[in-house]
C-alpha cells in the first residue's frame, strides 16, 4: 500500500495521502479500508482516491473470512466475483508461502 501510495501522490501531484485497511473483524456495513488524499484542486483528489482504492483491490492481497450464522466461515480473496472456498491451515500456510515466493 506504501508503493500505490506514492505512486498516486506523485502522478496526481497531491498534497498528501493515507491509506489504512482495518484489520480483525469489520462488521458488515463498515469500511474495511480508509484513503484520504488532499490536493490543491477538486478533481485531482477524487481521481486520486478513486484510482488509489483500485490499486489496492488489484495488488494488494488481502484475505478475509465471511463468517455464516450456524456456518463455518469461508476464506475469500479480496478479488471481486472470486467464490469462497474452505481452507484448511495447511491450505492458507501453502498459500502464503506460495506468496512470499
Amino acid at each position: 500500500m506504501m508503493n500505490i501510495s506514492k505512486t498516486i501522490l506523485e502522478k496526481h501531484s497531491l498534497t498528501s495521502i493515507a491509506m489504512i485497511h482495518r484489520l480483525g473483524t469489520v462488521p458488515i456495513a463498515e469500511e474495511s479500508i480508509l484513503i484520504a488524499v488532499s490536493s490543491p484542486h477538486r478533481q485531482a483528489a477524487w481521481r486520486a482516491g478513486e484510482e488509489a482504492l483500485e490499486e489496492c483491490k488489484a495488488r494488494v492481497e488481502v484475505w478475509k473470512k465471511e463468517e455464516f450464522e450456524g456456518e463455518d466461515g469461508v476464506w475469500r480473496a479480496n478479488r471481486d466475483g472470486a467464490p469462497g472456498q474452505k481452507m484448511t491451515d495447511e491450505d492458507l500456510a501453502a498459500e502464503h508461502k506460495s506468496a512470499i515466493s
